[in-house]
């Protein structure tokens, strides 16, 4: 079930939620979350594009056991679930983890830089807010993801970068 023009339910909750709940698991969906990873498709495709003509789009990767990936609990994550820590934004639906894929007009991908991507969510700081971003996990805890999330922050200037703390 698409839940946004680039999004199935499915990159959104684990096997077990969906085989339970079908398409009614975006019950356990907030709706901010897709919202900010179809923002992330088509800001960062517009931003690479404008970087190098020869980049077609971006794709936003989060859960892939659906079509025979091992990633399943990058969005919401069971409050039972033994993945993550167990306040997790991702418990609360908040959350959720991205690899961000270049793809180039030969077919061609490449993962992007996560310290750039980083970079360009402090450099544009206000128009990631807008779209509902609140947090993201610190490059050096997620060198090779992008965990956003979006948990309240009464009167939030600057998005917050939170540490894991096991």
């Amino acid at each position: 079930m698409k839940v946004s023009a680039n999004f199935d339910i499915r990159e959104f909750v684990s096997k077990k939620i969906y085989d339970r709940w079908g398409t009614d698991s975006s019950w356990f969906i907030n709706q901010r979350v897709v919202n900010l990873a179809q923002f992330y498709r088509d800001f960062f495709t517009r931003y690479f594009r404008n970087k190098d003509a020869n980049v077609s789009h971006v794709i936003i990767v989060i859960n892939t056991w659906f079509y025979g990936g091992k990633d399943e609990y990058s969005g919401f994550r069971e409050p039972e679930g033994k993945e993550g820590a167990s306040l997790s934004q991702h418990r609360f639906c908040n959350a959720f983890d991205a690899d961000i894929i270049i793809v180039y007009k030969d077919g061609t991908k490449k993962e992007a830089d996560y310290k750039q991507i980083h970079k360009i969510i402090e450099d544009y700081n206000d128009i990631f807010m807008e779209a509902g971003l609140t947090a993201v996990e610190s490059v050096e805890d997620a060198p090779t993801w992008l965990h956003s999330d979006c948990r309240w922050i009464p009167n939030q200037k600057k998005i917050l970068t939170v540490r894991y703390k096991k």
